[in-house]
């Protein structure tokens, strides 16, 4: 009979080598360095567990994120909050009994990279080594995952299937994600168009950076467009939110969201911030740019 292996992701990427290293920690901390684990540098982790008191690791922490942010000119940390979405997502969707989310091997996939292209649950019935599958696809890197339920508890670790493409990809998404401002967060692109005697801007979304979910036999995605600043001397306050309907074929294509703003003379400084009513996550855009009234 055939013998399989069957790997911890976690093991790859251990953050909590020596247990005497962390007992003392506050439970904030605890959280911090559980949560961060597939980021977090050896030199910041061997820092970290070096501090003596819990306001210095409070200020770790907040130097841990604003060393990430894409953006310092604004309020919004969109790294942490990028990052901390797919944590949260992922406790929601793959906790497994008292294990966090975030801590299984499906969990740390989905955190470092993102949601599959399509996702299959398959029962197995001829194996005493096996009870389910559970398959991930990423069509954009040209592989699949396989975990496997050994017990049929839900329990589900990474089966030894796992391709070299996988892990190489595994391990840039970590590299990627531990140095300061190196991570795309979900891009999007923002342009002032005329619709008609309208002003509107037109915003391209790929749809490989949103959440989808499935209802009815059909994917669909939801943001919210939040646009803020100023239109010559008008002060702009605006929000839309849209449903986004996901064909399984263009998964990796991009979708275009228009949100109307007032047509005056003048130069336009705004924010525009793109929130994923899903995941949470949220990536922010600075505009500006001049209209003279048409003739």
């Amino acid at each position: 009979m055939r013998k399989y292996i069957f790997l911890s992701l976690l093991s790859l990427f251990l953050v909590f080598c020596n247990p005497k290293a962390y007992s003392n920690l506050d439970p904030a901390s605890k959280l911090f360095l559980s949560q961060v684990q597939y980021i977090i540098s050896k030199k910041e982790k061997k820092e970290f567990l070096e501090l003596k008191t819990q306001e210095q690791r409070k200020k770790f922490i907040e130097d841990f994120w604003r060393a990430r942010d894409p953006d310092p000119s604004t309020k919004l940390n969109e790294f942490e909050e990028f990052y901390m979405a797919r944590v949260r997502f992922a406790d929601k969707l793959f906790r497994e009994g008292e294990k966090p989310g975030w801590e299984t091997d499906r969990g740390m996939v989905y955190i470092l990279l993102g949601p599959p292209s399509d996702r299959y649950t398959q029962p197995v019935t001829n194996s005493s080594d096996v009870k389910a599958y559970e398959i991930w696809y990423y069509e954009d890197k040209r592989f699949r995952v396989t975990f496997a339920d050994r017990i049929g508890t839900g329990h589900y670790v990474l089966y030894e299937s796992a391709s070299a493409a996988f892990y190489s990809a595994l391990q840039q998404a970590r590299t990627a994600f531990s140095k300061a401002g190196s991570i795309a967060l979900f891009e999007f692109t923002v342009l002032p168009v005329f619709k008609g005697e309208g002003l509107f801007l037109k915003m391209k979304v790929p749809l490989r950076n949103l959440l989808y979910k499935k209802k009815d036999g059909k994917f669909f995605s939801k943001v919210e467009i939040s646009v803020s600043g100023r239109a010559g001397d008008k002060k702009l306050n605006l929000r839309k939110e849209f449903q986004i309907p996901v064909k399984k074929k263009v998964k990796e294509s991009s979708t275009y969201l228009f949100i109307q703003i007032p047509f005056v003379s003048g130069e336009y400084f705004l924010e525009v911030k793109l929130k994923d009513k899903i995941s949470g996550a949220i990536s922010t855009k600075k505009v500006k740019f001049n209209i003279k009234r048409r003739k």
